[in-house]
This record gives C-alpha cells, sequence and structure tokens, in this order.
C-alpha cells in the first residue's frame, strides 16, 4: 500500500504520523510519500538530537518514507551530506536505510506504478530569513533539473501514473483563495500539466487539504492512500 500526506515540518506537523489510525494500518513492505518541507534536514550545523530522534522514527516504521524537498530544506545539506543512489528507476538521496529523498524531475516505478517527482517551491517569507541558514536559493529547480525532468517524461511517452510535487501548476494555483505568487516552477508545471498524461497530481505546500479538479490532491493533515481512502483526515 502507498499513502501520501503533505508537510510535516520537521516534528512540528510530525505527529499525523503518530495518529493511531494511521499506524494501526500501515504494514512492512507499505510506502509514505510526503509531499515537500520534510524539514527533518535543517539545522545549518549538521543533525541535532531532535532531528536525529525524529529521523530513527520513521527509520522503524513498517513502511519507507519517501519524500520530495519543499521549500523549507536545508539544501546544502540534503545535496551535499548524503550519498546518492539509484533506486527503483531513479535518482534519490539516502538519508536512512528506510528514508529516501526523490530527487527532482525523476520517474519511479513503485508498486507497478509510475511516479513523478519534483520538488521545490518559493518561499514568501524569505524576505525575514537568512541565507546559508534558514533559507537557500536551491528551493527552486536549476536548468539542470528542469531539462533532466523534460527529457525522463519524453522517455516515458510523457505518460505516468501520479505526479508528487511540493506546489501546484499556476493555474490550478490561482484556484486557491490567498493564493502563493507564480513563479518559474509554477509556471513549468503549468507546461507538463497539459502534455502529461497522469491520474492524480499530488502536492503540499499550501497548509490546507483540499481537492481541485478531481485531479490536484493539495494535502495537509490528512493521510490517503492512492485510492483516495481517508487514514488521518484531522489530527486537532
Amino acid at each position: 500500500m502507498i499513502y501520501v500526506t503533505g508537510d510535516i515540518h520537521g516534528d512540528i506537523d510530525i505527529s499525523k504520523l503518530k495518529d493511531e489510525s494511521f499506524m494501526k494500518k500501515v504494514k512492512e513492505g507499505d510506502y509514505l510519500i510526503i509531499c515537500g518541507d520534510f524539514g527533518l534536514i535543517w539545522d545549518y550545523e549538521g543533525e541535532n538530537e531532535e532531528e536525529a530522534y525524529w529521523l530513527d522514527f520513521l527509520d522503524t516504521q513498517p513502511y519507507t518514507t519517501l519524500f520530495v524537498d519543499g521549500n523549507h530544506e536545508n539544501f546544502e545539506r540534503l545535496m551535499n551530506d548524503y550519498p546518492e543512489a539509484l533506486w527503483h528507476g531513479g535518482k534519490v538521496h539516502r538519508i536512512r536505510d528506510t528514508i529516501y529523498h526523490l530527487m527532482r524531475g525523476q520517474i519511479f516505478s513503485i508498486d507497478d506504478k509510475l511516479f513523478f517527482t519534483m520538488g521545490g517551491a518559493t518561499s514568501v517569507d524569505k524576505f525575514i530569513r537568512l541565507e546559508g541558514k534558514s533559507w537557500w536559493k536551491e528551493e527552486l529547480p536549476s536548468e539542470a533539473e528542469y531539462k533532466e525532468a523534460l527529457i525522463n517524461l519524453i522517455l516515458a511517452d510523457n505518460k505516468v501514473d501520479y505526479v508528487i510535487t511540493h506546489c501546484l501548476p499556476t493555474s490550478i494555483q490561482e484556484k486557491i483563495p490567498n493564493l502563493k505568487e507564480r513563479d518559474h516552477l509554477t509556471d513549468f508545471f503549468e507546461h507538463i500539466c497539459h502534455i502529461l498524461k497522469f491520474r492524480k497530481w499530488f502536492c503540499g505546500h499550501y497548509h490546507r487539504d483540499q481537492l481541485i479538479d478531481r485531479k490536484y490532491q493539495i494535502l495537509y493533515q490528512e493521510i490517503l492512500t492512492l485510492d483516495d481512502e481517508i487514514i488521518v483526515e484531522d489530527i486537532e
């Protein structure tokens, strides 16, 4: 079984993963996908005690934890401190034995389903953050990552089962009240959403649980299966 949820922001929103209904449901061989703002690789001085505690917690669960990056990640550590590997057909950073960062522009085959992954988003609060300590310019993809994404999609005949990102295509994002500003990444998604065949697009970022146009699922507190069965609805 594959489960999908939204941002956990380090320890801030991770309690949904300790929800009893979720803990009882998951089993060995399952996968949990987090749609960005993982936040457990954050401290600019290196892995701290709190990060280690929660990473070890996830590593001891019966499921494998997978995540795309959001905008609230320490990209210097994420890109440099963890080994890159090939996993299920795409590039990953291995954080722990059962925790993987799904890199940008990749296509993964998991349980006979194809996933296109492309993390990143713009921090609207970057003006109050410090570069290299609480904000990193790598929050948005590089030209090389955009190019790799397009090449991989062409190789897949522009057809996957699911898309996992942190933010949405521009036109879909504009349907959200108090929407975030468009940027190069949302415009890139706008381009590919018109040429890509997919069943559902999952994202985080917007701090809400909302389905738009039946295909674009924003996640925050909810934990869903790919069949849209709600496992955790609201922990508050």
